[in-house]
């Protein structure tokens, strides 16, 4: 994949707002530094969604890996939390792609479970809502000012990674 200086310089810019946000909740620097670890992967997925289309299975396996990592030794919750985040992440999507008839591509569902390790249950509920509800809210913007058809299509992995965010601070906070 290959980024021009734009959108490298907007992706610094989203992670630096991310990891500010982190900061303002007046968490312990060692829970900033799992939560930057997150950010990083967020972002990085979200450009990549964007720039191709694809959320990689790597990416994925990759976000998947280091949360669980996180979750045995301690670091977030536990490992019961992590696997019903991942199931609920999974199966919330895997149903919405079913019922949209492929509409929802596999990455996202894949993506969803991945981030779910990170936030347990409730957090990745909420974060799928909050990823809809932008979702929303844009491509509505989007067609009303006649930058999108009604037809046209949306990278979903972007409002994912912001749900996943906002729904992660929502935790710490």
């Amino acid at each position: 994949m290959s980024m021009g200086l734009y959108s490298r310089g907007l992706m610094v810019l989203v992670f630096s707002a991310m990891l500010a946000g982190l900061m303002f909740v007046g968490l312990e620097s060692s829970v900033i530094l799992v939560g930057s670890v997150f950010c990083l992967l967020l972002v990085t997925m979200a450009a990549i969604d964007c720039a191709t289309g694809l959320l990689p299975d790597r990416g994925n396996l990759f976000l998947a890996g280091v949360g669980l990592l996180f979750v045995l030794t301690g670091t977030i919750h536990s490992l019961s939390e992590a696997l019903l985040g991942a199931a609920v992440g999974a199966g919330v999507l895997l149903l919405l792609r079913v019922l949209s008839h492929g509409g929802l591509g596999l990455g996202d569902v894949k993506y969803a479970a991945a981030f779910g390790i990170w936030l347990g249950g409730q957090g990745t509920m909420l974060a799928l809502l909050l990823s809809f509800a932008i979702g929303a809210v844009l491509a509505l913007g989007l067609l009303a000012c006649g930058r999108l058809q009604r037809d046209g299509e949306l990278a979903f992995g972007p409002f994912l990674s912001a749900g996943a965010y906002l729904s992660y601070l929502g935790l710490l906070w």
